[in-house]
């Protein structure tokens, strides 16, 4: 009698049995191995006929009522590759000096108003020589959108330094107003930013949220004071979440993952050194020693300044992309303080020492350093991002936070 190999579709163990011992077809059989049940499917092989005697091929009866055909034994799913995506900087110093020397004569000789092309140019490089996963981005503004912006955030400006001259209380009435349109300028300078900046030709997009954003930028920031800076990490905390949450690439949006506590404990260490200061003042006034009063509290507090200067903004950096999510990818950052400290004391050498000519080089250096620290690991790529179309808006917002020196990204 002839024998048949049966295989169990879960842990692949195979029995030899005789074809007269088999139960029919579509029984449902357990594995003696790892008791999975599955339906029986039987393929015997037919012996091959002769070549002057082909037998005739004839296709098996249809079931009867009431009768199941054979299942095949489910194939195994395949487990998902998990992937880490790369950032890259293509770029050098002595191309981007060939830009930049340009774009400060242009500026010099158009007395500014080549700034918005100079800015695109910029822009464009960098963002063209950055790339993810091998593919670079893309900047898209028209300048002549940006001179539009331009000219009238330079109008505000040129209004606010000339009541600065005029009147303080017409300079504070500036300074109010601006207050009062900062979360605006907020918004509407995320959507012209990401609106003009793509990644495998897909845009960026921001949702505008008005309301969320005076909640954030201006009312939470107006308690600031009043709790003596202790809600200042809250604030911090609350205002990367509005522009991670708001911010999409195409039609999928970014998540942030950190919570309140996370920044809290970024700024641990100043209030520990706050106190030390506290403290040596006052045991330094309780043994009448004026001269380690002035000389103790001022060697501390330029701590304090070079962790409140380098430590909190890498904390910072590192834990706010850390907490983004876009898809099926998580983003880290891992900059690292002592690469940063290098990094800048060299950089402020070499531009100190040569004029500034060579801040290009520090540029691309820096960026490059930055890029080389953040990946984004998920499974697959973005390629199943869709794109989404946005209505285009002015620069004014951007140029507005760029005038008075608002940093307005993560």
């Amino acid at each position: 009698m002839p024998l048949i190999t049966l295989t169990c579709p879960v842990c692949d163990f195979s029995k030899a049995l005789n074809t007269g011992d088999l139960p029919p077809p579509g029984t449902k059989v357990t594995c003696p191995n790892c008791k999975s049940v599955f339906p029986l499917s039987i393929q015997v092989p037919a012996p091959e006929p002769e070549d002057s005697e082909r037998a005739e091929i004839t296709p098996p009866p249809p079931p009867e009522d009431g009768e199941t055909l054979p299942l095949a034994p489910p194939v195994p799913p395949v487990p998902p590759v998990r992937r880490t995506l790369s950032f890259s900087f293509t770029g050098n110093a002595s191309e981007y000096f060939g830009i930049w020397i340009v774009n400060t004569l242009l500026r010099i000789v158009t007395l500014g108003f080549y700034s918005p092309w100079a800015k695109v140019r910029k822009r464009r490089y960098f963002f063209g020589n950055t790339l993810l996963d091998g593919a670079p981005f893309d900047y898209l503004a028209d300048p002549w959108t940006i001179l539009k912006g331009w000219v009238i955030a330079g109008a505000f400006f040129g209004l606010y330094s000339l009541a600065t001259r005029i009147s303080p209380l017409a300079a504070s009435g500036f300074v109010l107003l601006f207050l009062a349109l900062f979360p605006w300028v907020v918004v509407r300078a995320r959507i012209f930013t990401l609106r003009n900046s793509t990644h495998r030709n897909i845009r960026f997009g921001f949702t505008a949220d008005y309301s969320g954003a005076y909640r954030v930028f201006l009312w939470l920031q107006l308690l600031i004071p009043l709790t003596l800076g202790f809600l200042a990490p809250y604030v911090i905390y609350r205002q990367k979440r509005f522009l991670v949450e708001h911010s999409r690439f195409g039609t999928t949006h970014f998540r942030f993952h950190a919570s309140a506590g996370d920044y809290y404990r970024i700024f641990l260490p100043i209030l520990a050194l706050l106190v030390v200061v506290a403290g040596a003042v006052a045991a330094a006034l309780f043994y009448k020693r004026p001269g380690v009063v002035a000389a103790v509290p001022s060697a501390l507090l330029v701590i304090v300044y070079l962790v409140a200067a380098l430590y909190v903004p890498t904390a910072l950096t590192n834990l706010t992309w850390s907490s983004i999510s876009l898809g099926n990818h998580r983003f880290k950052c891992t900059l690292r303080l002592r690469d940063l400290l290098w990094i800048y004391l060299s950089n402020a050498v070499a531009v100190l020492g040569t004029l500034g000519l060579l801040a290009p080089w520090a540029a691309v250096r820096t960026l490059r350093y930055r890029l080389n620290r953040i990946n984004a690991a998920g499974v697959g790529s973005f390629d199943s991002v869709i794109a989404c179309a946005d209505q285009q808006i002015g620069a004014a917002a951007e140029e507005l936070g760029d005038m008075f020196g608002f940093d307005l990204g993560l």
